[in-house]
C-alpha cells in the first residue's frame, strides 16, 4: 500500500478518536450538550472499524514460525 493511503488511515483514526474523546467528556460535563444532537454510539463504531483497518494496514504481523 502507499504511504500516502497508510498516513490517511492513521489521521482518520486519530481525528476520530480525539473527537470522540472530546465530545464524550464535554457529555460528561453537561449531559445532553452532544446526545441532544447526535449519538456518539456511531462515531465509536467509525473509530473501532478505523482503528482496526489502521492496525491491519500500518503494522506489520511478526510470525515467528
Amino acid at each position: 500500500m502507499t504511504n500516502i493511503f497508510k498516513k490517511f488511515i492513521h489521521d482518520i483514526f486519530c481525528i476520530s478518536l480525539i473527537t470522540w474523546l472530546v465530545y464524550f467528556v464535554l457529555e460528561l460535563l453537561k449531559e445532553g450538550l452532544i446526545s441532544n444532537y447526535f449519538d456518539l454510539n456511531l462515531l465509536l463504531i467509525f473509530v473501532i472499524i478505523v482503528g482496526v483497518i489502521n492496525i491491519r494496514v500500518n503494522y506489520k504481523q511478526y510470525d515467528s514460525r
